[in-house]
């Protein structure tokens, strides 16, 4: 699969690419992506299963109380809890929940008895309760109530789903006809008046445009969808606003236009599917940490050094591509930029950019001709370069350049064409 070559107009004037620029070229033209902001990247749930043996003191204090009826809490680990029946899907009797924590824990596996050792514990984790604590912190937390419902606990695999929140792009009309999957499972529903979200589905259209799931829940799992939407409809708007608007462009102005709907890219990693990675002996894609594959992925803390690398990973199983062959330069952004619980490189890095006009020049002109370069080393004519350099973000700068030294429009396109003709013919072309 061919990719864009990246850059920015910083790199642009050293004649070098840059792997984070917002320039993206390749022999299919040229896109500037400096519109499409990554608003936040992080974990949105966490799964964690403990196996042991349960303690039935506590068993059966909690079953005690869910038999006194609907609307029965305990109060448990500093906590008040609801007491409620776990659904049929979960595989687990009983489930006590705070939403305003935002902790469900499962207990009591359906298929197996609670005198026997077995996965008795599942502890689900929200994404306000995740965004909240350091992942050690996660952990710790989960670790305390498999210790206090299981003797001799142990975890027993986790799943994780990662979701990127952007702006500035949403899928396109044509995105079905050039989306990559071998998923045979493909949900996109339309004028729906209720959403749910559960691990099993999200597919909804408000209006215009389409959200979409790829894939079932004991699997890897993509799903695509109005962030905006969705937060609105489950009144948490407030709660993801008041994140997205930590969010800087590259010159430190806010990312996030709340006038704009925010789009999310969710990926679903069932535990199954962790564990396959695990085996594959996957290593950090900044640190180059091999994965030992005896540890594995049973615990949410395993996870957290290689969660960009699958990100990467489930982002090429599932593909957006621009033609044949060569991967959509938005979705190859959105494969590449973001990091998950990295501190460096961060995918909100900050630069502060030099400030575009006088005393510029030598920049501008440097990035001109090494623009100039690439455009004929991938063979675009005269016209294409002067609609690629508009849009290059430089343009306002070279035009005012130009525009100085008496270069009219007419004399400017003679000028792109000598360019792009001596490149190709003296062998300057980059």
């Amino acid at each position: 699969m061919k990719r864009w070559d990246r850059y920015s107009l910083e790199s642009l004037a050293q004649g070098l690419e840059d792997p984070r620029g917002p320039i993206f070229i390749s022999h299919k033209g040229q896109a500037n992506l400096e519109g499409v902001r990554l608003l936040n990247a992080g974990v949105d749930t966490v799964r964690q299963l403990y196996r042991g043996k349960p303690s039935l003191p506590q068993f059966d204090q909690i079953i005690s109380v869910y038999q006194q009826g609907r609307g029965a809490t305990i109060d448990l680990y500093g906590h008040t809890w609801a007491v409620a029946p776990g659904s049929s899907q979960s595989g687990f009797r009983y489930r006590l929940q705070n939403n305003d924590l935002g902790v469900i824990v499962l207990l009591y596996a359906r298929h197996q008895k609670a005198e026997n050792i077995g996965t008795h514990v599942k502890i689900e984790l929200s994404p306000h309760f995740i965004q909240e604590r350091a992942p050690d912190a996660c952990q710790r937390f989960m670790d305390v109530i498999a210790s206090c419902l299981l003797d001799h606990f142990e975890p027993a695999g986790c799943a994780v789903h990662l979701a990127l929140d952007v702006q500035g792009w949403e899928p396109p009309r044509d995105f079905m006809d050039r989306f990559v999957t071998r998923s045979k499972r493909v949900s996109r529903l339309n004028a729906i008046d209720n959403l749910e979200i559960t691990s099993g589905e999200i597919a909804v259209q408000y209006g215009y445009g389409q959200s979409y799931l790829f894939g079932t829940a004991g699997a890897l799992q993509c799903a695509i969808y109005n962030k905006t939407k969705e937060a609105h409809h489950r009144d948490k708007l407030h709660y993801w606003e008041g994140i997205w608007r930590d969010a800087v462009t590259d010159d430190l102005a806010p990312a996030y236009d709340p006038d704009q709907d925010v789009w999310r890219i969710e990926m679903r990693f069932h535990q199954s599917v962790l564990a396959e990675y695990a085996r594959g002996v996957p290593c950090n894609v900044d640190t180059g940490e091999i994965l030992d594959e005896a540890h594995g992925f049973t615990r949410f803390t395993d996870t957290v050094p290689h969660l960009t690398g699958i990100w990467r990973s489930a982002l090429q199983s599932y593909r957006l591509d621009a033609c044949r062959n060569l991967i959509d330069p938005a979705w190859q952004r959105f494969q590449d930029d973001p990091r998950f619980y990295a501190l460096e490189p961060h995918f909100l890095y900050k630069r502060a950019r030099k400030a575009p006009g006088l005393g510029n020049e030598k920049n501008v002109c440097l990035a001109f001709g090494n623009l100039i370069s690439i455009y004929a080393r991938q063979g675009f004519q005269a016209q294409q370069a002067i609609d690629y350099l508009k849009a290059s973000g430089m343009w306002e700068d070279l035009e005012h350049y130009y525009r100085r030294r008496g270069i009219g429009k007419g004399e400017f396109r003679q000028l792109v064409e000598q360019k792009l003709i001596e490149r190709r013919l003296l062998g300057k072309a980059a």
